[in-house]
């Protein structure tokens, strides 16, 4: 008997995860192969969500040469973690290696040519070495703005902040929408896979045949890369396997909702909800055909990239986006944008025991995606950034900090100009960056990295105005955040 929470079951699992996939994958793949495509201009955007807000003030701080270290100790106090490293409440974690207490210097030039001396966290070890190697981008103190504007002006509603500053959900929708807006449900990925560049330029030629759609999600549904017209994506780490919940030999659930969907495309009807099932469900099947042949085909050297990478949540994410990478001319992909995430972030408490675990990963798992990307010689043509919900407060509550707004974001890769990015701020309490009780306003917008990022992966001046429509207001405007190439030689 079928039962409507089975057919209702279905329909979710399908309408999740099919969200407008290339029609016919089947016929895709025959297209790629017939017109053996290369993707000769090839580029990928990788964004890790750090879920939650990360600390970003305990993952990039001052060293002992720095002007604004004492502030930093003073500021943190017990949560600053040079005062923190040696003590038996951090040491006592037994004996995990990933609880390093060597502090990892690095030294960072900014754009006037001034020299920070800075640490990142003990653990990102993988991280300070590709710093050394100029492939890591900190853009200091950043955050969601809509216009720039000091803390009085702010303060006196003289200038627009964001709405619902310090709530999770909200700051997360405008972060994803690029524009500081968090009554949208698009993200500006999305909106970059619509502009006519990608959609029916220059760069469209490979994505126009491609099995997949641009975007691509391993953390699930994402706002990201939802635009109008488009979606991600959503696919699963690991080797491709059946359709989420449907399986004909699996458990009793699966193989009731697996008759069902059976039972579904059997029935004659005239129906526009079911033909639109039973087109996404073809879709799936094909497209899990079409991935399965393919692992088969690469199977020896998917796992070989698969083995650069530990079993971490973010290393199993990002290995997969490595993965995705390597089948790109199978795939016919010529650009491809992900996401990808990490939680746990939100540390109101126990900060000491959780961000450096964290942290750990992150590095670890950028470390090896870069080694990935290497084998494949890739290094230039993907980068790599992180975005989180907001920053926190410089000061504790405690054991941990509350949400703040300010934070310092990462971007890392073979292209970038490797440096400091933005103004570091002032770390005094009450100091002058200081928002509201140890909130740091931002002095960057993620605005000014955001267009970089879409300059770089080939969107024109005019369409990084159509989606940055607040960039114009930013006087120092699009960051430079890559190595620039004349005459085919970046310099």
């Amino acid at each position: 008997m079928i039962l409507r929470r089975e057919v209702l079951k279905a329909l979710g699992v399908l309408g999740t995860s099919t969200a407008l996939l290339q029609s016919n994958p089947l016929l895709a793949l025959q297209t790629i192969a017939a017109k053996q495509q290369t993707a000769s201009d090839y580029k990928a955007l990788v964004c890790i969500m750090l879920n939650g807000g990360n600390d970003a003030f305990n993952m990039v701080f001052p060293d002992t040469p720095h002007p604004e270290y004492q502030n930093y100790i003073n500021t943190r106090q017990a949560l600053a973690v040079p005062n923190y490293v040696n003590q038996p409440q951090y040491l006592a974690n037994k004996g995990d290696t990933r609880y390093s207490k060597q502090l990892l210097p690095i030294m960072l030039r900014d754009l006037d040519g001034e020299t920070h001396a800075l640490n990142v966290h003990p653990g990102m070890q993988g991280l300070q070495a590709l710093s050394r190697d100029k492939q890591v981008a900190v853009i200091a103190n950043s955050g969601v703005l809509i216009e720039p504007g000091s803390r009085d002006e702010f303060k006196q509603n003289r200038k627009q902040k964001p709405a619902f500053l310090f709530a999770h959900n909200q700051q997360r929708k405008a972060v994803y929408s690029g524009i500081g807006d968090n009554n949208v449900t698009t993200g500006w990925a999305g909106h970059m896979n619509e502009l006519p560049t990608f959609s029916t330029g220059s760069l469209s030629q490979g994505n126009q045949h491609a099995v997949l759609p641009m975007g691509i999600s391993f953390h699930g549904s994402n706002q990201w890369l939802r635009g109008q017209q488009t979606m991600g994506a959503v696919l699963a780490p690991g080797k491709p396997g059946k359709i989420i919940g449907l399986d004909a030999k699996g458990n009793q659930r699966q193989q009731a909702r697996t008759a069902t969907v059976q039972a579904l495309q059997s029935i004659p009807s005239d129906d526009v909800l079911l033909r639109l099932m039973r087109g996404k469900l073809t879709s799936a099947q094909d497209l899990s055909a079409v991935l399965t042949q393919l692992w088969t085909t690469h199977s020896k050297a998917l796992a070989k990239i698969d083995g650069l990478f530990d079993d971490g949540k973010l290393s199993r994410q990002l290995a997969a986006v490595a993965q995705a990478i390597l089948l790109r001319e199978s795939l016919g992909m010529q650009r491809q944008v992900f996401m990808v995430e990490l939680g746990g972030f939100d540390t109101h408490a126990g900060q000491i025991d959780k961000q450096p675990l964290l942290l750990a990963e992150l590095s670890r798992a950028i470390s090896s995606f870069q080694q990935a990307l290497a084998v494949l010689s890739l290094t230039k043509q993907v980068t790599t950034f992180t975005a989180s919900d907001f920053g926190r407060t410089l000061t504790s509550n405690g054991s941990g900090t509350d949400h703040g707004w300010g934070s310092h974001q990462l971007v890392v890769g073979g292209a970038v100009q490797g440096g400091l990015y933005g103004k570091w701020p002032s770390m005094l309490r009450g100091g002058a960056d200081d928002y509201r009780s140890g909130r740091l306003l931002p002095t960057t917008s993620l605005t000014q990295m955001n267009a970089s990022l879409a300059t770089w992966f080939g969107a024109s001046a005019d369409e990084v105005n159509i989606l940055f429509p607040n960039l114009k207001r930013f006087p120092a405007g699009a960051m430079p955040l890559f190595q620039r190439v004349k005459n085919g030689v970046l310099v």
